[in-house]
């Protein structure tokens, strides 16, 4: 009697679980996704920048890394134009696939402390908030660099 008593409570709890839950989960491989950091003025660290982002394309292949380098705060040089980097970038988001964007509350502040607009390589594209972005790329599930 038990072990009817325990099977007929073993089917109906069963019963209430879902079918999903039976089925194992996809195997749906994900690509990696990388945001990079990109804050600071010195040469040296936006070449690191670009190199590394260079660098996880060129190891995990065309289309099989999400790559977006974000430029907020003096970080934004890298972007102004005339800029020693256009090459490197045009290069990176038209063979490569990399994302830049940039900081629109850093690009209105030098402009007001400039007095006059300023000029960005046409392969950027505007983000309210530097910050935020970085925030929100990685709340999807992007790796979050500052090289």
């Amino acid at each position: 009697m038990r072990t009817r008593t325990a099977l007929f409570c073993l089917t109906i709890l069963l019963l209430c679980v879902p079918p999903q839950a039976w089925a194992e989960p996809p195997d749906t491989p994900t690509i990696p996704r990388v945001a990079l950091q990109i804050s600071d003025h010195d040469p040296i660290r936006q070449t690191m920048v670009l190199s590394v982002a260079n660098n996880l394309v060129n190891h995990y292949g065309i289309g099989e890394v999400d790559v977006e380098i974000v430029a907020f705060g003096p970080g934004l040089t890298l972007l102004r134009r005339p800029s020693q980097f256009a090459d490197r970038i045009t290069a990176l988001a038209e063979e490569k696939g990399v994302r830049f964007t940039y900081c629109q509350i850093t690009v209105d502040s030098t402009e007001q402390r400039e007095g006059q607009r300023i000029s960005l390589v046409p392969e950027a594209s505007s983000v309210a908030s530097g910050a935020v972005r970085i925030i929100d790329l990685v709340g999807k599930g992007y790796v979050h660099i500052t090289p």
